[in-house]
Parts: structure tokens; C-alpha cells; sequence
């Protein structure tokens, strides 16, 4: 499968015998809706007395794989309203637009199971970095979720929404060109009942966690997440992600989680992990499955035997990755946990007190240590008046500031109001392709889609959020052979469908709901990089999102038929 494709041939774009101009109005005119009304300018050429009901869209003259890892098959496809109504030879029945796949390989849509578009897609509903992936679906909520929150009468923009279901009815209300679907995190719970502090919960106050966490579920939530290196999760013991869970659970949810640890403790991070599914009778997702830190490379076989050894004992674990080296996040991880108790300016404070800040300048330099030389790149500080030190490893700003490392980073947390964003290149690649190579690994890119504006004042940016799938299709499959094609895209169709409790999408089959690709093997690619990472990846020429097309011919169409995929245990108001 992964050999012998040629680029499509142009000559694709052409309607074939008995496809109408509506076809040939798609491909130039851009939104979905000029192909529904072209169609009335051509109905009276349509054979009414054909016994069959036209179909609202159809993909002819494509190698189909249906995502369940099955060889592909030639096929046409064919949709009505937002849903496969038939595969097969379908030349005998006639449909309103048609996309004509020559020779590419039509597949579900690709599902990402750790996206962080929940705010961008409000901002930028289009998300052409993940469409141009091929991307249709979105798991999003990565231990703090869009909802829910306290309602703050001062907060400016004012707050447009306060629960989780608020913010599904206002993201389809917007629409989306892709579709969203959120777990409820673990974070919401305690910062609205106990804040920034490292203490457990009292009897009551789990009691209204467990409430807040059960309402999230009946809104919609996919299940429980927890990202337990960031504030305030950081603070949550086993016994309460354990009880969140339960809730999810008897919902019938998932729990996914940024375990505690990924470096050199990371055996107690699985532990934990574990131990929650086993306690909560819940399936378990391993976010961003990675090994840290220079001293651990070389560790992800033994991961893996852990895993493959808590499966083997029953219990449902899995995980997912980005293909990438080097991951992206907030600098603050690199601070000890008491010294981030009560939030960024707590941590600032405590930066003023000579004995505090003297503890937490060792704590940096036993970071730095730990990575090898341009092992932390601060990509965007986010203050203009330290603008000339974004986009610098941490050893050349400290250089440019004539200070230690450690006091370099000192000076960047004391002089900004958030933390900067940091790229870690702590990873090692034999790790990342054991990791790829499991067949219970999915695909997460860890990123929201770059903006616009983004693009525009070219910031630094993970290349993830442009190349994660395009990356795992073109280097992993078929120039490394790492898996083959029909299982790189189980691993981002099927497999991740099942793992999101996303049901009705993954597979291409009659009664499915229409999330469907066209790309060219032969020329899918990663092109965004660390030092340059706004450019698109290529070879996905045609996106259809609940049946109608976001991408013809390599063209955004700027329709926004996304929607909210609300979980197993939500229960319409």
C-alpha cells in the first residue's frame, strides 16, 4: 500500500461523464453552499424517473480504506444529509455534487485525540492548519477544560458561558469546520471549590466535585482528564482523581491523563494511571506517551512492557502521541510544585524572597542539568519589553542578559504576568517510534491549529500543530515503513474513534456519520518546522465534515459544518 502512487493526476478535478457543472462551481467557487445552489440550476437535467433517491454528495473513482485496517477496495461512496448512505458501485445513482477521487485513498476522517482548540476555534472556527492535515474530529479538554467554571462578574471580555454544555451550545451555534468533542477536567472541580492549594479536599468539598463533575458528564463530557504537572491538578491526590472518576464512569466516560510524571519517575506516573482504571472500572488513555530527560532514553521498551502487563491484567489502557522529539508547553514545569502553590503571582512573590527564591534557583539548575545543551527553547515570552529574547535557547538568552541560566530564568518569570512557552527537545527518536509502533498507540497533536494572526507575525510554534498527521502518513509509514498505511490510519480513524466513545464516526459503512478524506500517499507531508513552522502540510486534497466538504480540491470551502460530539451520559435539557 505504501508503494507505487503517483501524484493524482490533474485531470481528476474534471467532472466525469454524467457529473454535473455543479461539480466544476465546487472546485472555483468555495462555499459548500454555491454546490447547493448550483444544483438547482442543473436539477431539470437530472433523470427523474430513476427509481433512486439522488444522493446529496458522492466520491467516485477512489482506493478505499475504511479505517478498521482492512487492504483498501475500490469503491464510490455516497451521502445524504450528514451520513454514509451507501459504498459501492454507485454510477447508476445520481447525486447533487461529486467529488472525483482518482486514485487517492478515501478514508474516515482523522480523529485527534488530544487537540487544544477549545478557545482558538471560537476565535478562528476555520482551523485550516488541522483541516489541511486532514483532521475532522477534535478531543480536546487537556486536564482543564473549556467548562466548568466559576462565573466572574468582572472578567474582561465578559464570560459568554460558565458550564461545559454552555460552551458546546455556543460553539454550535458559531459552527466549526470541524467537530468538537471535550472531556471535563479534573482541574474545573478544584479550582472552583478549593482554588490554587495543596491540600486534599474535605468531605463536602468532594462531595460538590463529585456533583460538578456528574453535571459535566450529563451535559456532554466524554469523560474525566487530568494534566497532573500543571496547576492546580498538580495537587490532587489518587484517592480524588479515583472518586472523579467514578462519576465518569457510571456515565459510561473515559479518563484520560498527562500523568504526574514522564521523565524519571515515570514508573510511579503508570502506577497511578493504572491503579485509577483499576479502581474506577473506567478505560484509561495515556496522553502524550514520552519518556524525558537524556538519563531516560532508551527507557520506552520497558513503558511499553508495563502497559502490555496492566492490559494483560485487565485493564483498559492505552495511549496516544505526537511524532515529534521535542514537546511544547509552559516554562513554569520547570519550577518545583510548592513553589507554584496559589498560582503565577504566589510564584512571583515568592521569587522576591531571598531564602525561596535561593531553593528555587537550585531547583532550576538540577532542571537544566538534566537536559542536554539547547535542550530548552523559550519560544514566546509574551511581554514586548523581552521580546528579543523569544525564540532563543535558554543558554544564549542568559548569555545575552550576562546571567546563569537559572538566574536567566528567574529574570523571565519576574518580569512577565504569565508564564513564557517553552519547546523541551527531551526526548530521544528511537523512543518516539517504539511508542508509534504499539498497535493500542492513537495519534494526539498536542496543539491547536495557528491562527492567522499566528501566521502573520510569524510567532514560534510547535510545527506539531501543522504537521502531526501529515507526519505520521508521510515520514513514519511510508518512508520508514514504521507500520503500514492501512494501520497509520486505523491508529487516527477507527482506533481513536473507539478510544473517544466517538461511535458513529472512524469507519467508513453505510450508517456512519460522513467524516470523510481524500489524500495522496505518494506525496503526503510534514512541512513545518522548529525554526519555520508556518506552513501547511500537503497531499490532503478533499475534507468532508457531517457531509459537506471543508476542503475541495485543495481549497477551502468555508463552510463550518462541524458540531459538538457530546459524550454517552449527556442528557438533552
Amino acid at each position: 500500500m505504501n508503494e507505487g502512487f503517483k501524484r493524482a493526476n490533474p485531470a481528476r478535478r474534471h467532472p466525469a461523464a454524467g457529473t454535473t457543472d455543479a461539480a466544476q462551481i465546487a472546485r472555483f467557487a468555495g462555499p459548500w453552499v454555491t454546490i447547493l445552489l448550483a444544483t438547482i440550476l442543473t436539477g431539470c437535467s437530472m433523470n427523474h424517473s430513476a427509481k433512486s433517491i439522488p444522493f446529496d454528495l458522492k466520491i467516485t473513482n477512489g482506493r478505499v480504506l475504511d479505517g478498521t485496517g482492512a487492504p483498501w477496495y475500490r469503491a464510490d461512496i455516497g451521502v445524504r444529509g450528514d451520513t454514509i448512505a451507501a459504498i459501492g458501485d454507485l454510477s447508476a445513482t445520481p447525486a447533487k455534487a461529486t467529488i472525483n477521487a482518482h486514485e487517492l485513498i478515501v478514508a474516515p476522517g482523522f480523529i485527534d485525540l488530544l487537540g487544544q482548540d477549545e478557545n482558538s476555534v471560537l476565535n478562528d472556527p476555520h482551523v485550516e492548519a488541522k483541516v489541511r492535515q486532514g483532521m475532522t474530529s477534535e478531543l480536546t479538554g487537556e486536564g482543564f477544560s473549556a467548562g466548568p467554571m466559576k462565573r466572574n462578574p468582572d472578567a474582561k471580555p465578559p464570560q459568554r458561558w460558565t458550564t461545559l454544555g454552555g460552551y458546546f451550545d455556543l460553539v454550535d451555534r458559531q459552527g466549526s469546520a470541524i467537530n468538537i468533542a471535550s472531556l471535563v477536567g479534573s482541574s474545573n472541580p478544584r479550582e472552583m471549590v478549593i482554588g490554587d492549594i495543596n491540600r486534599p479536599p474535605t468531605a463536602a468539598e468532594m462531595q460538590e466535585m463529585e456533583r460538578i463533575v456528574d453535571q459535566a458528564m450529563r451535559e456532554g463530557a466524554m469523560g474525566l482528564s487530568s494534566s497532573l504537572i500543571y496547576l492546580p491538578a498538580m495537587y490532587s491526590t489518587t484517592e480524588e482523581l479515583v472518586a472523579l472518576a467514578k462519576i465518569a464512569a457510571a456515565h459510561g466516560g473515559v479518563y484520560f491523563s498527562h500523568m504526574r510524571d514522564e521523565g524519571d519517575r515515570i514508573d510511579m506516573g503508570l502506577d497511578e494511571a493504572f491503579r485509577i482504571g483499576r479502581e474506577a472500572k473506567i478505560p484509561v488513555n495515556i496522553w502524550h506517551l514520552k519518556v524525558g530527560g537524556a538519563a531516560n532514553w532508551g527507557t520506552m521498551p520497558h513503558v511499553v512492557s508495563r502497559i502490555e502487563a496492566a492490559r494483560v491484567e485487565g485493564i483498559d489502557v492505552a495511549a496516544n502521541v505526537y511524532p515529534y522529539a521535542a514537546s511544547g508547553t509552559s516554562l513554569s514545569t520547570l519550577a518545583p510544585d510548592w513553589a507554584l502553590e496559589g498560582g503565577y503571582a504566589a510564584f512571583q512573590q515568592r521569587l522576591q524572597d531571598p531564602e525561596q527564591r535561593a531553593r528555587i534557583a537550585e531547583a532550576f539548575r538540577a532542571q537544566i542539568a538534566k537536559r542536554r545543551e539547547h535542550g530548552i527553547y523559550v519560544s514566546n515570552i509574551g511581554v514586548p519589553a523581552l521580546s528579543q529574547y523569544s525564540k532563543h535557547f535558554i543558554e544564549e538568552i542568559a548569555t545575552a542578559m550576562n546571567l546563569a541560566p537559572d538566574e536567566a530564568l528567574i529574570r523571565l518569570f519576574s518580569e512577565t504576568t504569565h508564564s513564557p512557552s517553552v519547546i523541551y527537545f527531551s526526548m530521544n527518536e528511537d523512543d518516539v517510534r517504539t511508542a508509534l509502533r504499539q498497535p493500542w498507540v492513537s495519534i494526539g497533536s498536542d496543539s491547536g491549529a495557528p491562527s492567522p494572526a499566528a501566521r502573520a507575525a510569524a510567532l514560534s510554534v510547535h510545527p506539531r500543530g501543522y504537521g502531526t498527521f501529515a507526519r505520521v502518513l508521510g515520514r513514519y509509514s511510508r518512508d520508514e515503513k514504521l507500520f503500514t498505511l492501512e494501520e497509520a490510519v486505523r491508529k487516527m480513524t477507527s482506533q481513536a474513534a473507539d478510544r473517544a466513545n466517538m461511535k458513529d464516526r472512524g469507519i467508513l459503512r453505510p450508517g456512519m456519520k460522513a467524516d470523510i478524506i481524500a489524500f495522496d500517499p505518494a506525496t503526503i507531508r510534514d512541512v513545518a518546522t522548529y525554526e519555520d513552522p508556518h506552513h501547511f502540510s500537503e497531499g490532503v486534497m478533499d475534507v468532508v465534515v457531517n457531509g459537506v466538504p471543508v476542503l475541495i480540491d485543495g481549497t477551502m470551502t468555508q463552510a463550518l459544518p462541524g458540531r459538538t460530539l457530546r459524550g454517552p451520559g449527556y442528557s438533552r435539557p
